[in-house]
C-alpha cells in the first residue's frame, strides 16, 4: 500500500486538488483534514489563525465529496481548504477586524467575496490572523499575538494579510483571501514565497469587508502560483450592488490562454524603484529579468512617476481621513479598545483638513491617469520591478514602525493608487534564505496578462513550489 504524506496533501495547488478530486483519487474529507492536520502541527509557531473552524469545514468537506461521488462538482474550488482574513465576515463565525473592540462580533451574512467562494464549494477553514484593522504591515497584532513568518519564525510575514501569506506558506491551507489597501496582499505573498494578486479596482466586491480606505481598498487571492489565483479570481469577479465602488465589466476566464507565453511582450522596469532594494533582492531580480528575456519578452525602463511630487505622503493622507471616518466611534473608547500604534497612524484624520484631502484625490486620479497613459504611449504591456525592496525582517525589529506606508510598500502602493492589477510571485531567496518577489502590473482591466504573464514565469522557475522547513 503507498502511504501518501500528509504534509505532501496540504501543500497541494489548487489545480493539483481539484484534478485528484474530479478523477476520484482524492477525497475533499481527506485533503481538509490533512489541512486540519497541519494547522494543529504548526499554528503555534506561526500563529496565522485567529479562528478555526474544524467541524465546519469537515462538513462542508463532507458535502463537497458527496458531490464528487455523484459527478455534481460545483467547479474547481469544490472541496478546496481556503483561509478568510479576518476583516472579512462570514456569517455566524467570529469576525475581530483584528482588534479588541470586535473580539466577539459575529456577523449574520457573508461579505460577498466568501459567499463566492462558498458557492464554488470551496471548504471555509476560519480566520487568518491580521493586522489590527488592517492598518498596518507586519501582522504584529496586540490583540491575538503576531504572526510568524514560517521561512524564518523570528521574522515578520509581512501585512496587514500576514496570517493568509504565513497560512499559505506553512501548508495550512491551499487559498485565502486578503486585502490590499497598499501592499497587503503583495507584501505578505513576497514576505512568505506565495503568490498573491491585487485585482483591477473594482473587479472583486469588498461588501462585507470591514474598509480601511474605500479610495484604494482591494479584495483579492492569495495562492500558490499564478494558475491557482486565476481559478480564484474567476470565482470572486463581479459586479456587486452592495459595493458602492464595484463596476460593470464582462466576466472572464482568468486561465483561458494563460499558456499562451509572453514571446513579443514588452515589459518595463521602473528604475527609481530599484535605489533601495538591497542586493539579495536587486540580484534576484535581475535574473528574473533574463528568465523573461529569454521566454522572449523585450525589457526596458519607464518612469511612470516622473514629475510627480511624493506620492507616499498621498497614499498617507488618504488612508488616516478614511480610517478615522470608518473608525472614530471606536478610536474614542475609553478605556482604548484600539492598540496604541494602530491610534497613532489613524489619530491625524481627526483634525485633517478638508481641501487637503480633496487635494490627495485629485492627485492620486492625475497619477493612475499618468500610470496607464505611460503605459499606452510607450507600448508598453506591464511594469516589473521587485515587489518589496527587501525581504522579512525581525518581528522585534520592525525599520518602518513610524512610517505610513511603511517603506517596504514603497513599491505596491502606487498600484493602489494607479488601480491597475498587480501581481507578487515569488523569483529566488536571499543569502538567509528568505524568500524575494517580482512584482507584475499592467493596464486596467488586464488581469488575464498580468496572470498569464506570472504564470509564464512560474512555468520557467520552480521557486513558488519550494517549502519552509518548519
Amino acid at each position: 500500500m503507498v502511504v501518501i504524506d500528509k504534509t505532501d496533501i496540504a501543500y497541494l495547488s489548487i489545480g493539483e486538488a481539484s484534478t485528484q478530486i474530479e478523477a476520484g483519487e482524492l477525497s475533499p474529507v481527506d485533503l481538509t483534514q490533512a489541512v486540519l492536520d497541519r494547522i494543529e502541527a504548526t499554528d503555534h509557531l506561526t500563529n496565522s489563525y485567529i479562528l478555526v473552524t474544524k467541524e465546519a469545514a469537515l462538513a462542508q468537506a463532507e458535502a463537497a465529496a458527496e458531490r464528487a461521488r455523484s459527478g455534481t462538482r460545483l467547479g474547481p474550488l469544490d472541496g478546496v481548504p481556503m483561509g478568510i482574513k479576518d476583516i472579512i465576515d462570514t456569517g455566524g463565525v467570529v469576525t475581530t477586524n483584528g482588534t479588541g473592540a470586535y473580539r466577539f462580533r459575529v456577523p449574520t451574512e457573508d461579505a460577498t467575496c466568501v459567499a463566492l467562494l462558498r458557492a464554488a464549494g470551496a471548504v471555509i477553514l476560519g480566520k487568518t490572523n491580521t493586522h489590527e484593522l488592517a492598518y498596518g504591515g507586519t501582522t504584529n497584532n496586540v490583540h491575538f499575538g503576531a504572526a510568524h513568518n514560517p521561512w524564518g519564525l523570528d521574522r515578520v510575514p509581512g501585512g496587514s494579510s500576514g496570517g493568509s501569506g504565513s497560512a499559505l506558506a506553512a501548508g495550512q491551507a491551499l487559498g485565502a483571501l486578503g486585502t490590499d489597501t497598499g501592499g497587503s496582499i503583495r507584501g505578505p505573498a513576497s514576505f512568505c514565497g506565495i503568490t498573491g494578486i491585487k485585482p483591477t479596482w473594482g473587479l472583486v466586491s469588498r461588501a462585507g469587508v470591514s474598509p480601511l480606505s474605500h479610495t484604494l481598498d482591494h479584495v483579492g487571492p492569495m495562492a500558490r502560483s499564478a494558475y491557482d489565483a486565476a481559478l480564484m479570481l474567476n470565482v470572486l469577479q463581479g459586479y456587486d450592488p452592495n459595493d458602492l465602488d464595484s463596476l460593470e465589466h464582462p466576466r472572464e476566464d482568468y486561465t483561458r490562454g494563460i499558456d499562451d507565453g509572453i514571446a513579443g511582450l514588452t515589459l518595463a522596469v521602473i528604475p527609481s524603484l530599484l535605489r533601495y532594494c538591497t542586493p539579495g533582492v536587486l540580484a534576484a531580480f535581475e535574473a528574473s529579468l533574463k528568465t523573461l528575456a529569454a521566454l522572449g519578452a523585450r525589457i526596458t525602463e519607464v518612469e511612470p512617476t516622473a514629475g510627480v511630487d511624493n506620492p507616499r505622503a498621498l497614499t498617507t493622507g488618504i488612508v488616516q481621513v478614511e480610517s478615522y471616518d470608518y473608525h472614530q466611534s471606536i478610536f474614542h473608547d475609553d478605556p482604548p479598545t484600539m492598540g496604541a500604534a494602530v491610534r497613532t497612524r489613524m489619530a491625524p484624520g481627526e483634525t485633517a483638513l478638508a481641501h487637503r484631502y480633496a487635494h490627495a484625490l485629485d492627485a492620486r486620479k492625475a497619477l493612475e491617469q499618468q500610470f496607464d497613459r505611460t503605459l499606452k504611449d510607450n507600448g508598453i504591456d506591464a511594469y516589473i520591478v521587485p515587489t518589496t525592496p527587501y525581504p522579512a525582517f525581525p518581528i522585534d525589529s520592525d525599520p518602518d514602525r513610524d512610517e505610513s506606508p511603511p517603506m517596504w510598500m514603497g513599491h505596491t502602493y502606487l498600484f493602489n493608487i494607479s488601480r491597475q492589477p498587480a501581481i507578487s510571485v515569488p523569483n529566488g531567496f536571499d543569502a538567509d534564505g528568505l524568500p524575494t518577489s517580482l512584482m507584475i502590473a499592467t493596464a486596467k482591466w488586464k488581469d488575464a496578462l498580468a496572470l498569464r504573464i506570472a504564470h509564464s514565469f512560474q512555468w520557467a522557475t520552480d521557486f513558488h513550489t519550494r517549502r519552509p522547513s518548519l
